[in-house]
Order: C-alpha cells, then sequence, then structure tokens
C-alpha cells in the first residue's frame, strides 16, 4: 500500500496532532555514513573554515540581503500541466513566440517544454582519448508483450470506504493477471484486457456490486520509473532489507564496533530511470551508522554532565537527528523535545483515546519502563498538496529509539572514523563484488524474481561496456613558471616553491593570541620569515596582542581596541577549536569592524613535523584574503564572467537557509565578487538573483572598463526533482539583467549522486584518472548532460559528479563546456590540487556555509546592506 499513495497521489491524508509512530517514508537528509568516500581529505584544512582567493578581497564586494519565500509560485509551476508548452520568450526578442530553427533570429533560440529541458543537437563530446570504463548499472529488460496499462475503476451502487473497494477488486486479482496497482479509482495493470471495458460482480449479503473497470491509455516509459521504482522497494523487501529515506539496509549483518557501540549497517541504494542506453537500474553500496545506547541513555548522560542547562544541551544535541525505533524497523527526525509531557499522556487514536504505556503494551507488547522520561516529537509533512500547517506528529518514546548517523563528537574523534572507514570505505572491486551479489539475490530470490516478472522486468548484467574519455594534463601558471599538473592532476610541490601569481605584501597586521599559547604564536612567526622568501611575499612584523583569559569577550575587546582602517588582516590563534569563539570573532570581522581575518588552533602550530607546510598552507591563505592569486590553468576566454551559486540550510530546520553568488572579477579567473542572500527556513530556489547578479556585473565594468559579453553560471545544490523549477524561476532572474547584451550559459551541478565509475585492468578495477568524462549510455535521455571525474582517489571510490545544462546561448557546445567545467576545478585555493566541483561553486559553498552557521541568526538584518569578509 505505501507504493501506490506515492505512486498515484490521488487520495488525502489527514492529519493527527498526535500519532505513534508507524510509518518510515521520512524524507529528511539522510545523516548516515555512505561508502562513496572519495578520500581526499585535503579539500578542506583542518584548522579552520575558511576559503581563499579574493572572493575575501574587498570588503565592498560582498553583501547580504533578505530574500523572501516563494512557495505558492513553486507549487504552481509544479501543478503545470505536463501536456501544455510553455515558450519562454528569448532574451533578444522579448514578447515574441520564438523557436529553435528559426533563421530570423542572429543568436540561439531555444523551446523549453514544462515536462523537458535544453536539449540542442550536439550533446556529445569528442574531445581526448578513448577509454573503456565499467559502471554500477544495471539493464533492465523488458518484456514487449507487457507494459504499464491504466484504467479507472466505477463501483456501482457507489462504494465510499477505500478498505472495500481494494477488498472488491481483490476478488477477481487472478482475473487482472495477479499483478496490479490500485488507489480506489486508477488501476494500472501489466496486461491489456480483452475489452475496452471490463465488468466483475462481487457479492456482498446486502446486494451485489459491479466493477466497471475501462481501459484509458497505454503509459510511455517515461512515466512508468516511478512505478518500477515502487517495484524494487518491494523486491527489497522479499530480501528482508529495512528500507531508511531512500536506501536499503541489511540488519542480520551488523556490523559492530564495540569501543564506541556502534553498528554499521551493509545496504544498497537504487534507483530506476531512463538513460541513453535504455531503462536501467542504479546501485550502490551504503552504509549506516546505528547507536547501540537508547536515546534515554543519551539523555541521562546529558543530565549528568550538565544539570544546570539539561534541556539547552539535550535539544542541542538531538534535534535534526534521524532515530530508529527497533520494534517496527521506521526512521524518525527529531524535531523537538516535549519535556512537559511523559508515556503517560494520552492521545487520539481511530478507536479512541490511550496512553502511549497503553499503546505500545497492547499493540507491540512492550512495557515502557521509564514513565517518568520526556517525549520526542518528530513532524512529518503531508505529501498532499494541502495547507503547509497540516503536518502528521509522531510522539517517540526515547527508551525505544536509537540514533542513527554520525553526530558531531563522533567525527572529531579520529581514531573513531579510522575504524569505521574500515567497514564503509569501499573499493571499486569490493563495488562491483557487491552489485554482482545484489544481482545474484534478486535473480535466484523466487518472490523478488515474481514481483519483476509478473510486470515483464528482468536484470541484465552490462555494466562493464561503457566508453568514456580521458581529457588532457592540465598546465598550472604561477607568477615565473608553468608546471604540468599530470595524469593526477597533483601540484602542491610546486606551491610552495614558486612565487604566487600576484603577490600581496602584508606590512600591517595584528596577531592575537593567549599568553599560554606564546610558543605557538612564535613558531608562526619564525616559519612565516623562513617560508615568505620563496612564495615571493614580504610580512613584516605585526601587532602582538596578548591575553590573559580565553574568554570570548576577551577576543571581542582585543579586535575592537586595534582594529583600524590600516590594518590588512588579523590573525587570532586560539588555545582549542570552538565554533561560539569562531562564530564571535567572524561575526566582529565580518560586519562590525569587516576585516580579512584567520583563525588557526595553537595545537597545529605545535607539530614540529607538520609546522613548515601549515606555515606554508596559512600565508597562501592570507595572501589571498588581502587580495592576492595564487595560480591559474589557461581558459582561453575573452570577457566571459563565471558564476557560481549554492544553498546552505541549518539541519536542525531551525534556522533560514542561506544562498550565495559569487562571480568572476578577472581573466585568469581568480578574484571573486560574492554575496550572501539569507531566505526562508528550507528553501532551495534563489530569490534576489537579479539583483546579486546586477552588482556583479556593475563591479565587472568598474575593473575591466566593459560588460562580459557571455556569462556562464554553475548552480549547486539542485536535484532532478528541481531542474524545471530552477530553468523558469532562476534563470529568467538573470534574463532580466542581461536581455540581448549579454549570453547566458547555464549549468546545474550534482554532486551527491550515485553513479561509480571504474577502469578495468583485466580482472582489476581501480579508480579512473582526473579529467574522466562520460556523455552517453549512462547519461539522461532527452537531457544534455555528462559526468565528470576530476579527483584522484587513492582510497575507496571516486565519486564522480553530474553536470546538467539548461541553457547555451554562446552555444559553446559539449567538448568546451566539458573541458571549461574540468578546469574550474583546478582553482579552488584552499588545495594544491583538483575539487570535485568548479571552484566557483566551491566558494559558494563556503560562503553560505559561514553565513549559515557563524553569522546569521544574530545579525542577519544588520548585515543586509553591509558587506563582510570570510
Amino acid at each position: 500500500m505505501s507504493g501506490r499513495g506515492n505512486l498515484l497521489s490521488l487520495f488525502n491524508k489527514k492529519t493527527y496532532t498526535s500519532e505513534i509512530p508507524s510509518s518510515s517514508d521520512d524524507r529528511e537528509i539522510d545523516s548516515g555514513l555512505d561508502g562513496d568516500h572519495t578520500g581526499s581529505s585535503g579539500e578542506s584544512l583542518r584548522f579552520e573554515k575558511k576559503i581563499g582567493c579574493d572572493i575575501l578581497n574587498s570588503l565592498e564586494q560582498v553583501n547580504i540581503s533578505v530574500g523572501r519565500g516563494r512557495a505558492q509560485l513553486i507549487q504552481t509551476l509544479q501543478n503545470e500541466n505536463a501536456s501544455l508548452k510553455e515558450v519562454i520568450p528569448n532574451k533578444h526578442n522579448y514578447g515574441k513566440d520564438t523557436r529553435i530553427g528559426e533563421s530570423k533570429a542572429p543568436h540561439l533560440e531555444r523551446e523549453v517544454l514544462s515536462n523537458e529541458l535544453f536539449y540542442p543537437d550536439a550533446v556529445h563530446g569528442s574531445k581526448g582519448s578513448t577509454i573503456n570504463l565499467s559502471c554500477n548499472y544495471l539493464e533492465i529488460t523488458t518484456d514487449k508483450t507487457k507494459g504499464v496499462f491504466q484504467y479507472e475503476v466505477r463501483f456501482f451502487p457507489n462504494v465510499d470506504s477505500l478498505h472495500l473497494r481494494m477488498k472488491y477488486l481483490n476478488e477477481h486479482k487472478e482475473k487482472l493477471g495477479g499483478c496490479k496497482t490500485f488507489d480506489g479509482t486508477t488501476l494500472y495493470l501489466p496486461i491489456l484486457l480483452e475489452n475496452q471495458m471490463t465488468v466483475y460482480v462481487s457479492k456482498t449479503e446486502c446486494e451485489d456490486v459491479e466493477i466497471r473497470i475501462l481501459f484509458k491509455k497505454k503509459e510511455d516509459l517515461k512515466n512508468c520509473v516511478h512505478l518500477y521504482n515502487i517495484l524494487f522497494d518491494r523486491v527489497m523487501k522479499t530480501l528482508n532489507y529495512v528500507r531508511f529515506n531512500r536506501k536499503q539496509f541489511d540488519p542480520s549483518r551488523p556490523k559492530i564496533i564495540p569501543l564506541a557501540k556502534l553498528e554499521v549497517w551493509p545496504g544498497y541504494v537504487t534507483a530506476v530511470d531512463e538513460y541513453e542506453g535504455g531503462l536501467m537500474l542504479c546501485c550502490d553500496v551504503s552504509h549506516r551508522i546505528l547507536c547501540q545506547k537508547t536515546v534515554l541513555d543519551m539523555l541521562v548522560d546529558i543530565y549528568q554532565q550538565n544539570v544546570d542547562h539539561f534541556q539547552e544541551c539535550a535539544r542541542k544535541t538531538l534535534i535534526g537527528n534521524i532515530v530508529l525505533t527497533r520494534y517496527n524497523n521506521r526512521t524518525y527526525k527529531i524535531n523537538e523535545i516535549c519535556f512537559d509531557q511523559t508515556p503517560m499522556a494520552s492521545f487520539q487514536t481511530k478507536s479512541g483515546e490511550t496512553s502511549y504505556l497503553d499503546y505500545y503494551k497492547k499493540y507491540h507488547n512492550i512495557t515502557i519502563k521509564d514513565v517518568k522520561q520526556p517525549l520526542l516529537l518528530s513532524i512529518k509533512k503531508s505529501r498532499v498538496n494541502t495547507n503547509d500547517n497540516e503536518n502528521i506528529q509522531f510522539g517517540l518514546i526515547p527508551e525505544l529509539c536509537y540514533l542513527t548517523g554520525l553526530r558531531d563528537d563522533m567525527r572529531s574523534d579520529n581514531k573513531l572514523m579510522r575504524e569505521i572507514a574500515t567497514f564503509t570505505r569501499v573499493s571499486p572491486n569490493q563495488r562491483q563484488m557487491a552489485l554482482d551479489k545484489f544481482h545474484d539475490n534478486v535473480s535466484k530470490t523466487p518472490a523478488a524474481k515474481e514481483i519483476l516478472n509478473g510486470w515483464g522486468l528482468s536484470l541484465t548484467k552490462n555494466y562493464n561496456s561503457l566508453k568514456g574519455r580521458q581529457l588532457d594534463p592540465e598546465l598550472i601558471y604561477f607568477s615565473k613558471q608553468t608546471v604540468p599538473a599530470g595524469k593526477n592532476a597533483e601540484f602542491s610541490k610546486y606551491v610552495v616553491n614558486n612565487e604566487m601569481l600576484q603577490v600581496v605584501h602584508i606590512n600591517k597586521w595584528i596577531l592575537i593570541h593567549l599568553k599560554n599559547d606564546l610558543r605557538a604564536a612564535n613558531n608562526l612567526l619564525d616559519n612565516i620569515k623562513q617560508c615568505s622568501k620563496s612564495l615571493g611575499i614580504n610580512v613584516s612584523k605585526p601587532t602582538m596582542i596578548s591575553l590573559d583569559h580565553d574568554r570570548i569577550d576577551a577576543y571581542i575587546q582585543a579586535l575592537r581596541r586595534n582594529i583600524d582602517l590600516n590594518s590588512q588582516i588579523v590573525v587570532c590563534i586560539c588555545h582549542n577549536s570552538r565554533d561560539d569563539r569562531y562564530s564571535a570573532i567572524k561575526k566582529i570581522c565580518c560586519s562590525e569592524l569587516p576585516i580579512p581575518s584567520q583563525v588557526i588552533n595553537a595545537k597545529t602550530l605545535l607539530n614540529e613535523t607538520k609546522n613548515r607546510s601549515i606555515v606554508q598552507k596559512i600565508i597562501l591563505q592570507m595572501n589571498c584574503k588581502i587580495g592576492g592569486s595564487l595560480w591559474t590553468v589557461k581558459i582561453p576566454f575573452k570577457n566571459v564572467m563565471i558564476c557560481g551559486i549554492d544553498s546552505y540550510h541549518d539541519p536542525s530546520n531551525q534556522g533560514s537557509s542561506v544562498a550565495a553568488f559569487v562571480a568572476s572579477m578577472n581573466s585568469t579567473y581568480s578574484q571573486w565578487y560574492s554575496r550572501a542572500i539569507v531566505q526562508t527556513r528550507g528553501e532551495e530556489i534563489v530569490n534576489g538573483l537579479s539583483a546579486s547578479f546586477e552588482d556583479a556585473l556593475k563591479l565587472y565594468e568598474k575593473r575591466n572598463g566593459y560588460l562580459p559579453e557571455s556569462v556562464v553560471i554553475y548552480r549547486d545544490g539542485i536535484g532532478d526533482g528541481q531542474l524545471n523549477i530552477c530553468s523558469k524561476y532562476e534563470i529568467p532572474q538573470f534574463e532580466s539583467v542581461c536581455r540581448d547584451r549579454i549570453k547566458i550559459s547555464f549549468i546545474v551541478v550534482q554532486k551527491r549522486i550515485n553513479t561509480r565509475l571504474f577502469s578495468k585492468n583485466d580482472n582489476n578495477f581501480d579508480n579512473p584518472l582526473p579529467g574522466t568524462i562520460v556523455d552517453n549510455h549512462i547519461t539522461r535521455a532527452k537531457m544534455y548532460d555528462f559526468f565528470l571525474v576530476s579527483q584522484l582517489v587513492r582510497q575507496g571510490t571516486v565519486s564522480p559528479t553530474h553536470f546538467v545544462v539548461l541553457r547555451d546561448d554562446a552555444n559553446y557546445g559539449p567538448d568546451i563546456i566539458q573541458k571549461l567545467s574540468y578546469k574550474l576545478c583546478f582553482l579552488y585555493y584552499n588545495w594544491p590540487g583538483t575539487v570535485r566541483i568548479p571552484a566557483c561553486c566551491m566558494y559558494a559553498h563556503k560562503l553560505a556555509y559561514l553565513v549559515g552557521q557563524s553569522i546569521q541568526r544574530e545579525i542577519a538584518d544588520t548585515l543586509s546592506d553591509k558587506l563582510f569578509y570570510l
């Protein structure tokens, strides 16, 4: 029954003020640990949350504005009739109905359908050398004698009860072929009935009920994808897997980590879709972390550690996390802790009012031991399109709940993370073995095979014949030397031995530290003196500020007293890592006294073996933050601006969302304008883009003396379900500014995907090298997209990045867009190598994260017209 509601969405759910948990279809962000780590731990330096480059250069380049939600507009877009065509006016001819192929327009016109995306004639590239690859896709073959046929079902006399409708139709299930999906009105069958209208009669005690089944149509393959995904959910149930969000895990084979009292459940994530190579199933290995301690045990520990602030600490620790209830193997997100309610509280059920104690005893034969424990509240949104306030609330008992996923304290424990990684970091060979095992399990389990055969489906192993391309290695340009990045795209050894591309000498800066950390401060200064010469930068002696106490107010007062207009940068050496202290420093340096800032953990400066390399990276970042550049790659564009967009959502769902926009300001793509936009909670589609983009164009024109001829926009954070909304709502914001002056190319970047690529050598599988492109077979049908592997990964399996081109007015074509996307992965100045996504998206992500984590809640209003540094 769970799948029918998902597929058809033709019946409404009632809203209850309190419910006992019985369903698991949570759609919250998975906080578990997936086995898809790239092994590239250096993407973000550990000793500070920061980014490099001239995105931090000028305080006058960064703004924050407060946006407003567009839920009503988005809802309207989602509810549009898929059969209607919407022609978006061409930016050169506003108000005219233009089509692709009309010769009267000098530029590229396009036609956008409400249910289709931009799809030009050329979507496959040709540059680079051809390589043989493998992937984690299984082909699904369909029986040509079967399909998905839609019928309308009517009852005479009318039957209002959904349960009775199901019952009466099930009496004739064998006559209908044995397989069906029915929601009470619409019936789907894998076979075509002989007659246009089929009539059956069901006998009841009072009267006979006539069932009329009227044939409507045969569904196209693209409309059957959701049904096929539901079928594979049923297949996984026959294999006794437990569903967490959209992933399936095997509770019978947990891997125990006894010291941390954790379990690691192995499993799979599957998705059926229509690709260029036909209908295929993407299947990847996944893992879920489960705590063996109950939430009640955790509450007791929190109480013993902090009696005075127990409730505040409990909320901070638990709210936003996902819990598992073992009595039904369902997952729920904790939205609130109700300290004023206990299991003795009552709630309303269909049979009347009952208490939690009685309910669990009656229906689950569970006796709740602690009757004074608080209740956990989980809120689920109704699936039907009703009022936003209509939610379903579930009351959860802490002693029956187990926390899933990784908490912050676990992530900071390096020893524990290494132990977890031994289970979750899966090599390409292990993934291929898991894929073979999945195929064998489905093929050899009679119940699973029966489900697929009933709808004319079968799995075929044919994932070793994928063709890809390897792009040529890149050259890295420093101030006085050009070096090859090589096939591994690594150039860290050259970064610390070559003069930076653009140097800004540090003449006046401030160094703040505790008296107890004087040795760490001296180590920093000594190493700066030794390392700065090879990097081509002069660093003068700083103004030293020594603090007596490690209090937040001491840092704040030191900053306020010593920062002046001539100060270039302030460096704070902190005794340890604390989020509240870090946030306080960044708020002062971003809002109240705008100045570039660098926060360093004193412990990193006391490591004698790594001290020199750490200080070299600090110097590089300090140069970036005051306007310098480190290196570049050759991007033979003229008068082209590159932009990046990303969003940050508070994981606890209590804070506002933050969107960030960055835009390049020079031809080497080493200096960036940036702006953050505070939005409504959970909002992904960005408002205020036109204002941000217009300001970026003005600054670009001021710096270069002319406007760019075209703009390439990389949009991160958009899933498949939001592509059409993005195309219709975000792109027009750029159109309104560009008009007929500037051409737009808009590319969506998707990094949270389950596609995996492998290079095959004999019978051994390995990670493909950076610069690997796949734009055929496993790319989406009627979608302009490609996969790019940009990183070198030596442990685990590399994760490719998925790019979807929604617009290409400049008609660059696939080769230029693919090469540009790869080149931009070299320009993230916080890592001397390549990153998974283009640097502009990485900078936007860092900016949104900083504002969302450390700045927005207290000073979002004051930042609406101010500027800040990261």
